[in-house]
């Protein structure tokens, strides 16, 4: 992922986050399988959101856990294009 494209990923982490209420500090976090990169979490006030290698969506849950929102990145970069 270039600077470009990462500045783009933070700035639609931070919009949703505060569309689902979350405020606060941005946390990144790592997520290894077997030593290997398998993803990143991203949490934020209660909430966090989950970006899986290979997938083409970040899945946002709330501070039970439970799915609230999904959103493709091929949508997110048409939009951010436009």
């Amino acid at each position: 992922m270039d600077v470009g494209a990462t500045g783009l990923l933070h700035d639609l982490l931070e919009k949703t986050f505060a569309e689902l209420g979350a405020s606060g500090p941005m946390i990144r976090t790592i997520l290894l399988r077997d030593r290997h990169f398998a993803g990143q979490r991203f949490r934020c006030g209660g909430f966090q959101a989950v970006w899986l290698a290979g997938e083409s969506e970040i899945v946002f849950y709330d501070e039970g856990g439970t799915p609230v929102k999904a959103i493709r990145l091929e949508e997110s970069d048409k939009k951010a294009a436009a």
